[in-house]
């Protein structure tokens, strides 16, 4: 069972600032209008949390801690909230949203944009090296930039 968003990045308008380690306060900020508890809000300088409450359009909540920082950058992307893997446990970070920019280049060892699981890497009886990849949900409409280029770079 997986569940997951329909956008690899939200409209991350204004600033944050960190304090506590689990509470982001927005300036020029919309949390309220385009966040959801669940989205995934990564924070320049300080690292990259799940967003657990929203109080207002300045205010959440997010976990884990991060490190706390003022005035800094920040996106939002609609992650996969969960992901059973094979031996039953809960890996969300093997699913990512794949772009058109990004499914055409080798390394994304997929044909389809959209939200793609990204498997273990295995050697098969003649000695390939291959990956396993699931297509969850084959889409064009993903846009914009995660901080996904390690596994999936665009060129």
């Amino acid at each position: 069972m997986s569940a997951w968003g329909d956008k690899d990045d939200i409209a991350s308008p204004g600033t944050v600032t960190v304090t506590g380690g689990t509470t982001v306060t927005g300036t020029a900020t919309v949390f309220a209008n385009n966040y959801t508890v669940g989205d995934v809000i990564t924070i320049t300088d300080s690292g990259t949390a799940t967003i657990l409450t929203i109080a207002n359009s300045t205010v959440c909540t997010v976990t884990p801690a991060i490190t706390n920082v003022s005035g800094k950058a920040f996106t939002v992307s609609e992650k996969p909230i969960s992901t059973v893997v094979g031996d039953g446990t809960i890996d969300p970070n093997k699913v990512f949203g794949v772009s058109v920019a990004e499914q055409g280049v080798a390394t994304a060892n997929t044909n389809h944009a959209g939200w793609v699981k990204i498997g273990d890497r295995y050697t098969d009886s003649n000695g390939n090296v291959r990956q396993k990849t699931e297509v969850l949900v084959a889409m064009s409409t993903i846009t914009g930039d995660a901080a996904d280029d390690v596994q999936l770079p665009d060129a």
